[in-house]
C-alpha cells in the first residue's frame, strides 16, 4: 500500500477519533439508505396507484364506448376512443385476436408477464396491474388487463399501458439531488465528528502526558483541563486524587525509609563501637557482664525498632490479624495504670485513674494494651515533676471514649495533623527529655484502634498540655455488634 494510503488508513482506523468520525458518516449513511428505501416504496406506490387509477377509468370509458356498438364496429370505434388516450392500448377477444393495436406492441412471446396478466384477467374478471421493468428502470411500463363485461359476461380483454418516462426523470432527478445532499452530509458529519472527536479527546491527551510525566518520577504533575463535561472533570478530579495520593505515598517511603536507616544506623554505631573497645583490651568478668547488659539493652532497641516496622507493614499491607476475643476494657484499663504507678512516681508523677466499671470490647488485649502502653509512656515522657496524669473511660453512646491528659507543654496546632505519622516528633516543646524514642509508637496506635473499628486522635481544647483520646465499640452496649462478633467468635 502506497505510503499516503497507509498513513491516511492509520489516521482513519487506527485512532479512536478517525473510527469514531468514520462511525459517524457510516450511521449517516445507513439512516439516508433506509430513509431513500422508504421514499422509493412509498412513492413508487402511490404513482402506480394513480397510474392504475388512470388506467381504470381510461378502460372504463373504453367499455362504456364499445358497449354501445356491436362487437363488428369495435375496431372503428376504439380507433376512435385512442385519439383521446396518450398510451399504448390493444384490445384482444376470447380467442387471442388482437381487435384492435395502439402503439406499441403488448402481447407477444417475449411479453410473459403480459400474458400471464391476460389469463389471470380472464380467470378472474377482475383488472390486474403489472410493470414490465422496475420503475426506474428504462423503458418501462404499467400495464392494465382490464376485462370487457357486456351482460355479466367477459367478452374481451382491453391492455393498456402508460409509459413512466415523466416519472422516472423525476424520481432520477429526485435521488440525484437527494443523493447529492446526502453525499455532502456525510462529509459534513466526518469532517465535524472528526473535529468534535479531537476537540473530545483533548483532555486524553493532556492524561497520557500527565500519566508519562509521573511515571518518569514528576509526581507533582497535575491535570488542567478546560473542557467542562461531567464525565472529563470527574475523570480529572479523580486522577489529581489518585496522584496526590502517589505523591504523598512515595513521600512517606521515602521519608520511612529514611527515618528508618537514621533510626537503626545510631544504635548499631553504639553497638559496633562498644564491641570494638571491648575488643581492645581484656576485661574482667564484671566489666564484659556490664557490657553485655548494655549491648542487650541496644539490642533491645533495635528489635523494638524492627518489631514496630513489621506492625507497620503488616497493616499497610492489611495482613494485621486482630483475634476476635472478650475483653473486659475496665479491667484492662486499671491493670495497665497500676503497672505504670512505679514509673511515675520516679519522677513524683500523680496518676489519677478513673474508669467506668463494665466495659467490655472485642479484639486483641495484647495489642489494645499496648496502645495505651504507648498512650501512657508518651504522657510520662512529657508531663512535668509533680504534675498529674489522667487515665479516664467511660461509656458513650455504643463506644467507650478513652481519654489520656498529661499537663506538659502541650502541642502546637501545626503538628496535629502529623502526630500519627511515622517518625514524626513535635517541635522542641514536647522534645523527649528522657530520651528519645524511634517515633513509631502514635502510629502504631492508629493502625491497632483501626484495625479494632474504633477512632484516636489529639483533642484540641484550651486546656494546657495534651489530650488524647480512643473510641472503641463496645460489644455489651450494642447487642447488634455483639451478635455479629459472638458469630465470628462461634465459627
Amino acid at each position: 500500500m502506497p505510503k499516503p494510503l497507509t498513513s491516511l488508513y492509520n489516521h482513519m482506523f487506527r485512532t479512536f477519533r478517525g473510527r469514531l468520525a468514520v462511525s459517524y458518516v457510516l450511521v449517516e449513511f445507513t439512516i439516508l439508505l433506509i430513509a431513500a428505501g422508504f421514499i422509493y416504496w412509498f412513492l413508487a406506490n402511490e404513482v402506480y396507484r394513480e397510474v392504475d387509477n388512470k388506467l381504470q377509468h381510461e378502460a372504463q370509458e373504453m367499455v362504456e364506448y364499445l358497449a354501445k356498438v356491436p362487437p363488428e364496429l369495435w375496431r372503428s370505434k376504439a380507433e376512435r376512443f385512442s385519439d383521446d388516450f396518450d398510451g399504448f392500448a390493444q384490445l384482444i377477444n376470447h380467442n387471442g385476436a388482437v381487435l384492435f393495436s395502439l402503439g406499441k406492441k403488448l402481447v407477444g412471446h417475449e411479453k410473459k408477464d403480459v400474458t400471464q396478466a391476460i389469463q389471470q384477467a380472464w380467470e378472474s374478471d377482475a383488472s390486474i396491474f403489472i410493470s414490465t421493468r422496475g420503475l426506474l428502470r428504462n423503458n418501462n411500463l404499467r400495464v392494465g388487463a382490464i376485462p370487457i363485461r357486456i351482460r355479466n359476461e367477459t367478452v374481451a380483454i382491453a391492455i393498456l399501458a402508460q409509459p413512466t418516462d415523466q416519472i422516472q426523470n423525476f424520481f432520477k432527478l429526485l435521488y440525484f439531488i437527494g443523493g447529492t445532499l446526502g453525499l455532502i452530509s456525510m462529509v459534513i458529519s466526518g469532517v465535524v465528528g472528526y473535529r468534535m472527536a479531537k476537540r473530545s479527546l483533548r483532555p486524553i491527551n493532556d492524561i497520557t502526558d500527565a500519566a508519562q510525566a509521573v511515571s518518569n518520577g514528576d509526581l507533582s504533575r497535575r491535570l488542567q483541563t478546560s473542557v467542562h463535561d461531567e464525565e472529563i472533570e470527574t475523570l480529572v478530579q479523580s486522577l489529581n486524587k489518585m496522584f496526590e495520593c502517589l505523591e504523598s505515598n512515595f513521600n512517606s517511603q521515602k521519608r520511612f525509609v529514611s527515618d528508618t536507616s537514621h533510626e537503626l544506623r545510631h544504635p548499631i554505631t553504639i553497638l559496633k563501637g562498644e564491641i570494638e573497645v571491648a575488643l581492645m583490651q581484656n576485661r574482667s568478668p564484671e566489666e564484659y557482664k556490664a557490657l553485655l547488659k548494655q549491648l542487650l539493652s541496644i539490642s533491645d532497641r533495635m528489635q523494638n525498632i524492627v518489631n514496630d516496622m513489621l506492625t507497620l507493614a503488616q497493616a499497610d499491607a492489611g495482613t494485621l490479624e486482630i483475634p476476635q476475643e472478650n475483653i473486659d476494657l475496665s479491667l484492662l484499663l486499671q491493670e495497665v495504670g497500676q503497672d505504670h504507678l512505679i514509673l511515675f512516681s520516679k519522677r513524683n508523677i500523680n496518676l489519677d485513674i478513673d474508669v467506668q466499671d463494665g466495659l467490655e470490647i472485642v479484639g486483641d488485649q495484647h495489642r489494645i494494651e499496648r496502645v495505651f502502653y504507648n498512650l501512657l509512656n508518651n504522657a510520662f515522657r512529657y508531663a512535668p515533676e509533680g504534675s498529674t496524669v489522667t487515665l479516664s473511660a467511660v461509656a458513650e453512646g455504643d463506644y467507650a471514649k478513652i481519654q489520656v491528659l498529661d499537663d506538659g507543654e502541650g502541642i502546637a496546632k501545626k503538628d496535629i495533623p502529623h502526630l500519627f505519622e511515622r517518625f514524626y516528633r513535635a517541635d522542641d516543646a514536647r522534645t523527649n527529655k528522657q530520651g528519645e524514642g524511634a517515633g513509631l509508637g502514635l502510629s502504631i496506635c492508629k493502625h491497632i484502634v483501626h484495625a479494632h473499628q474504633g477512632k484516636i486522635y489529639v483533642v484540641d481544647d484550651a486546656r494546657q498540655g495534651a489530650t488524647f483520646e480512643v473510641k472503641l465499640p463496645l460489644s455489651n452496649m450494642n447487642p447488634e455488634y455483639a451478635k455479629r462478633i459472638q458469630g465470628v467468635l462461634n465459627s
